[in-house]
């Protein structure tokens, strides 16, 4: 494709922009944009890699789970389908970390991101989006309370990743504090009543997370390009104008059968990645679907196991759909709050509720019991 005289200048600022660009990414230092509920935050001036904070309170956060014993490519197919399924949004933005087992997954609505870029005077597009969290030193296990943008955000952590995250636009009280915990399936031994003092973390330079959505800027584009401008330099400084129109005509050409050639070689092995991914997950959801709690006897021999050993047994037992209801009875007055968190430290059952029934010898429960 042949361009005008008066392109050149043009096509010699456009290189320069680019390697301004490129030099920034390599300076170790970073300038944030911080979208938040309020409107865009900027940086300090100086030059370092940018990017583009939307605030915790902007976005949903998700946690999934991962196909076992499948590729990676797999796992993002999987993973895209996913997200495109839990997204609300008409135009998605996302970002994910992988974790053993899990991934770690925020959504944004990227129209409203986009629009809040040009009301700033800032394209968006040239800068990488990523979640407040991103940026947020991270934590190899446990349960914190932080303070970001918009409010305080509470993150569970488990090996690494980024199990469980709830947001409030303030401080939660305690009922809402315990009740996020154990949502997050934190154990009742390390449940804590009392709401923590809220911590303020730095922003670190780079993200923590190990993956990114898969629409992000593909730096081997960018350097393809470079490339190609930089050879066009070199022979405007050979031969002259009329050399380097000839030669960026002949790139351009070659650039697009590449393309062509590239597209055509890799669209099959990509449909076929996508419907073992889909294959696999419609799978694993109807092996789920046949029979997602433990067998009754199993189901018994965990619960006599929890019992106390000073005579207590169960006195009558009706499980329906995930609910089960029991009478346990002994000839010693029982211990409801210990029997409670015995029978929940089980593995099999939850949210266990006790009431006596007549005398302390006896207890009423009704628990649900947990899925496999």
């Amino acid at each position: 494709m042949n361009r005008e005289l008066s392109d050149i200048p043009q096509i010699g600022q456009g290189i320069v922009s680019r390697l301004a660009m490129l030099a920034a990414r390599a300076t170790p230092t970073s300038r944030v944009y911080l979208e938040s509920v309020d409107g865009v935050q900027f940086p300090p001036p100086g030059r370092g890699r940018r990017y583009w904070v939307v605030s915790r309170a902007l976005c949903r956060f998700f946690r999934v789970a991962l196909l076992h014993d499948t590729p990676a490519a797999s796992q993002r197919d999987a993973l895209a389908l996913e997200i495109k399924r839990l997204s609300p949004f008409k135009e998605t933005g996302s970002w994910f970390h992988l974790s053993a087992g899990f991934a770690s997954v925020w959504l944004w609505d990227q129209e409203a991101t986009r629009a809040a870029g040009a009301l700033a005077g800032i394209d968006v597009a040239r800068l990488r989006v990523l979640p407040e969290p991103a940026l947020l030193p991270p934590l190899e296990a446990g349960t914190r309370l932080i303070e970001v943008l918009d409010g305080y955000e509470g993150q569970h952590w488990v090996n690494g990743g980024l199990s469980a995250s709830r947001w409030w636009p303030e401080l939660p009280d305690e009922r809402a504090w315990l009740l996020f915990q154990r949502g997050a399936s934190v154990s009742p031994d390390a449940l804590s009543p009392i709401v923590p003092e809220p911590l303020r973390l730095a922003r670190t330079e780079r993200p923590w997370t190990k993956a990114r959505t898969s629409g992000a800027f593909d730096l081997s584009r960018l350097d393809m390009r470079l490339v190609m401008a930089g050879g066009a330099l070199v022979i405007l400084a050979l031969y002259g104008y009329q050399g380097a129109r000839y030669a960026h005509a002949r790139m351009a050409v070659a650039a697009q059968e590449q393309e062509i050639e590239k597209r055509a070689s890799t669209i099959e092995p990509i449909l076929t990645a996508r419907a073992q991914a889909l294959d696999n997950l419609a799978a694993i959801e109807a092996f789920r679907a046949l029979d997602p709690y433990p067998g009754q006897l199993t189901l018994m021999a965990r619960v006599a196991e929890a019992l106390p050993s000073d005579g207590a047994h169960l006195d009558d037992w009706l499980f329906d759909k995930g609910r089960l209801e029991l009478s346990i009875a002994s000839d010693k007055p029982i211990d409801v709050v210990k029997l409670v968190r015995s029978l929940e430290a089980s593995g099999v059952l939850a949210d266990v509720a006790a009431e006596r029934a007549g005398n302390n010898n006896t207890l009423r429960l009704h628990a649900s019991v947990v899925a496999q």
